[in-house]
């Protein structure tokens, strides 16, 4: 019988005591130990168990516990001599920032006064003893009152560990998690020079020359630049997502996903599992996203359980508003193709989305895009992480439309009525005279922006069809993919080119016009339109592309009989259609 799965679970005795699932990550109490600063920042994507970590080191450590039966049977319990030298055997203080989210300075004050008020009253021992003295009781107390100043709570920290050490004798242990959470809501709301210069003095008087420190760990999403956050007190050793160290702590490995998998069924569906949730790199390890496969685990539905749970505010501006450059790069994300990224560790808030290599460093900082194939240069190749994130990115597709196009227009439909039926005059003769020469439309200058103009108008209109970009077919992956429910109705490939330098003139007296001829299997109709043979070329190069990579073998595989063939070659506000009707070849009669 299977454990139950804890949802939303950040307490690591919680999930141990009530027998809860659970993927053994306490070797990280090993890593700490032996790879620690003496202060540590790790960063890492939302919910990839930061929170669960640090709250296992409080239970290890802290040495106003016995976790021995806690920890029984787990990983870490193998280093007998580690466990017995380090296990409950420190003061430890455990406080999380993840939950601030104020919308002024003054709103804050009041929020860290509960927060540290509700730390100290944890260790209300300490003023009942008589090694504290009454100078230090008397200060202890206000902090328990919430009457304490903004000075008072930038040292509570320092405070804290001086109490701590003067009762235990033993150096403390502290461990902060989501420490740029008040720094990220501040930019937000308008007080970031306030927050600023409290964080200073927060962080900055407990982990700088603090005699009673024995080593810090902090957690984040993003490394604050040094200038900024990290001058007020010892340089930290850092731990991003490109470092080595800690790469398997923060969510699952291949093999857990696959023996998780197994334990609840579901072996045979462990390729599409890894479509879906796999594609994090953190120093070189493939890592699964652990929020949206323990959600799976639970439900055994395929769904966007991660993007879901958090702002994606930032991501939908600048897809929406940005400039044309970063605009359509992100479009190219959306089609299959790779950016181009120098890797920025550090940031200064607040972030300048957009320039473009601080928002792709921070897209991939924050989980959204990963190193196509390592990253062992100083500029790389990115892409989107997985199948989750990819649909984050085409519902960005239909906003994008809807902000270009607010209603759905006449022509937008006629426009899908004859991709759908194989009308291939009508699809160029529209685009041409009606769609690329919207005003709206000003922005065309890739073929990443035409890619993503049609793929958005599929998606709003296409109610009957299901609308894929970039789906892996055949020998590659077409630029858009269209299957019908009923699969009697003809699906639909597409392949998109983008000519960049103007096309060679064609004299033509007719306009449009077409060729038509038939083979056993398909039927072809080539369109040669008004602005000239190099987009005419460029079309029959789409066009012999879906066949040579054999993008319809998928779909014949999957059933569908008649197929019509798109290649559609772009410049500017013109295209050229290329087509071919593709029939399921019948077998030869019988003699």
């Amino acid at each position: 019988m299977t454990k139950p799965i804890l949802i939303g679970a950040e307490f690591f005795d919680e999930l141990i005591e009530g027998d809860y699932f659970y993927i053994d990550k306490t070797l990280f109490i090993k890593e700490i130990i032996e790879k620690k600063g003496k202060v540590t920042l790790i960063t890492r994507p939302r919910r990839f168990g930061k929170t669960m970590n640090l709250d296992m080191l409080r239970s290890f450590f802290d040495i106003t516990r016995d976790s021995k039966t806690l920890f029984k049977g787990l990983k870490i319990t193998e280093y007998k001599d580690l466990v017995e030298k380090h296990q409950n055997k420190y003061p430890v203080i455990f406080l999380t920032l993840k939950n601030v989210n104020e919308k002024s300075f003054e709103e804050f004050v009041e929020n860290i006064q509960s927060l540290v008020s509700k730390l100290f009253q944890k260790y209300l021992f300490l003023i009942e003893s008589d090694k504290l003295n009454e100078y230090k009781k008397t200060k202890f107390c206000r902090y328990c009152s919430e009457e304490t100043s903004i000075s008072d709570l930038k040292s509570s920290l320092e405070f804290l560990t001086d109490c701590l050490y003067t009762y235990h004798k033993k150096r403390v242990i502290i461990l902060l998690d989501e420490y740029d959470a008040p720094l990220d809501c501040s930019v937000r709301n308008n007080y970031y020079k306030e927050m600023i210069d409290f964080m200073r003095g927060f962080l900055g008087n407990v982990f700088k020359t603090n005699d009673f420190l024995e080593f810090g760990v902090l957690t984040g999403v993003l490394r604050i630049a040094r200038e900024s956050l990290f001058s007020s007190f010892n340089n930290p050793k850092i731990c991003g997502i490109m470092d080595k160290d800690f790469s398997s702590c923060f969510g699952f490995t291949e093999d857990e996903v696959k023996e998780s998998c197994e334990i609840f069924g579901i072996k045979d569906l462990f390729p599409e599992v890894k479509k879906w949730y796999d594609g994090y790199r953190f120093g070189g390890q493939d890592i699964y996203n652990p929020w949206s496969i323990t959600y799976y685990l639970n439900k055994q539905v395929f769904e966007n359980f991660w993007v879901n749970t958090g702002d994606t505010s930032v991501l939908k501006d600048v897809f929406l508003k940005g400039d044309d450059k970063l605009k359509d790069d992100l479009a190219g994300l959306l089609t299959g193709k790779p950016i181009s990224i120098s890797f920025k560790e550090a940031f200064t808030y607040p972030i300048e989305h957009k320039s473009s290599n601080t928002f792709w460093s921070l897209l991939l900082t924050a989980g959204y895009i990963k190193p196509c194939n390592g990253a062992n240069s100083e500029i790389f190749a990115a892409e989107l992480v997985n199948k989750e994130i990819s649909n984050v990115f085409t519902s960005f597709a239909r906003e994008w439309l809807d902000e270009k196009q607010t209603t759905i227009s006449d022509s937008i439909k006629e426009f899908v009525e004859c991709l759908l039926k194989g009308d291939a005059i009508g699809v160029q003769t529209i685009l041409n005279e009606d769609l690329l020469n919207n005003p709206s439309c000003h922005d065309f200058k890739a073929e990443n922006s035409y890619h993503m103009f049609i793929f958005g108008i599929l998606l709003a209109v296409a109610k009957d069809y299901l609308v894929y970009s970039n789906q892996e077919s055949g020998k590659g992956r077409s630029d858009c993919l269209i299957k019908p429910y009923d699969k009697d109705k003809y699906a639909v490939v597409v392949e998109f080119k983008h000519l960049k330098k103007a096309p060679t003139p064609m004299s033509s007296e007719f306009g449009v016009r077409s060729s038509e001829f038939r083979t056993q299997n398909s039927e072809f109709r080539i369109l040669h339109g008004g602005e000239g043979g190099d987009l005419k070329d460029e079309a029959q190069i789409g066009l012999a592309q879906i066949n040579e990579k054999a993008y319809i073998h998928t779909l014949h595989k999957e059933g569908y009989k008649k197929i019509y063939k798109y290649s559609i070659a772009f410049h500017k506000k013109n295209c050229e259609v290329a087509m071919e009707t593709e029939y399921e070849r019948l077998p030869l009669p019988a003699n």
